[in-house]
């Protein structure tokens, strides 16, 4: 009866060990400082900007202070040319705020920010994955950038990209498992 006892243990730890074994798999986690915790929140922020009504004071209230968030970045006049108004552009072509901005240069400055949420969980069986046999991992979180432009402490234009909801899974598969990774050093090459 012992025999049982002790093969009835080894069976239970076994399976105990194997069902807990993903949670030792990593998991890793990018996130920019910024107060918005979701997308919605940073695009509801945005959406409350006015060119043309939004002040500097206004526009550091809502996150958008460099010496704060950590993740504005002051642009130059010569930034915003670059990227607003490449030489082939003609002036009529370009926003009102930014073609304000060209007119009255030293006076025009703009804010940049990049936000982003990233989640990379590993999945699927330990062993596999840590032989390095399969390897899953996914991926979920959210991005958001905007650019605010300003003249003389007001701002004249806005604009914004993002990705409301990143769902990705990258799935390797090496057949060779440990070995896989050493075929060239073992071929000399």
């Amino acid at each position: 009866m012992s025999s049982h006892v002790v093969a009835y243990f080894f069976i239970v730890l076994a399976a105990t060990f194997a069902a807990g074994c993903s949670s030792l798999l990593p998991k890793a986690e990018s996130e920019t400082e910024a107060p918005w915790k979701t997308f919605d929140d940073a695009k509801r922020t945005y959406d409350s900007i006015e060119p043309g009504h939004t002040t500097l004071d206004e526009l550091k209230q809502l996150g958008f202070d460099p010496y704060i968030n950590k993740n504005v970045t002051v642009l130059h006049f010569s930034d915003i040319v670059g990227k607003y108004a490449p030489n082939a552009v003609r002036d009529e072509y370009l926003e009102p705020g930014i073609r304000e901005c060209l007119q009255l240069q030293t006076k025009c400055s703009a804010y940049a920010i990049e936000h982003r949420q990233i989640h990379r969980n590993r999945v699927g069986n330990f062993f596999l994955d840590i032989l390095n046999f399969r390897r899953r991992t996914e991926i979920l979180g959210w991005r958001f950038a905007a650019v605010i432009v300003l003249v003389s402490d007001r701002v004249v234009y806005k604009s914004w990209s993002g990705v409301p909801a990143i769902s990705e899974v990258e799935e390797t598969t090496n057949p060779l498992g440990p070995i896989q990774d050493r075929g060239a050093s073992l071929l000399g090459k």
